[in-house]
């Protein structure tokens, strides 16, 4: 039921990005992993993998780096999660607990799912600034 480290990074980086989404400031790898601590050649990989995904835009120039594909307003964590998991679905990607342990978790699994689903990236503390 844990975050892979791909899902990890890109919690730690996205509240770095403009919440407004595809209007907002871009911001380049190397200024979002030194501010989110993340070493920069992995997140530029968890990043390419979420504008394939269409969860985040790059762009190039002056004004370019990465944002968000829409508002962080509209964007889940189970969006996340599954953008980096590649699975069709949450329960798949948190698949449960096999043997005598997971009847006791399965509710705390429903209850992790549950959240994922209706946490937006907005909810998550935001240290966003604007430069």
């Amino acid at each position: 039921m844990f975050f892979s480290r791909a899902q990890e990074i890109a919690l730690a980086a996205l509240p770095l990005l403009d919440p407004r989404g595809a209007s907002g400031t871009g911001r380049s790898v190397t200024e979002i992993a030194e501010a989110a601590g993340v070493p920069a050649a992995f997140l530029s990989k968890v990043l390419g993998r979420l504008a394939d995904r269409g969860l985040l835009r790059s762009r190039r120039g002056r004004k370019g780096g990465f944002v968000l594909g829409r508002p962080a307003s509209e964007i889940t964590l189970a969006d996340i999660a599954l953008a980096l998991d590649r699975r069709d679905g949450l329960e798949r990607a948190f698949p449960p607990v096999a043997g005598p342990a997971g009847d006791l978790l399965e509710p705390a699994r429903t209850d992790f799912l549950k959240r994922l689903k209706r946490t937006r990236l907005s909810d998550l503390p935001a240290p966003f600034a604007r430069s």
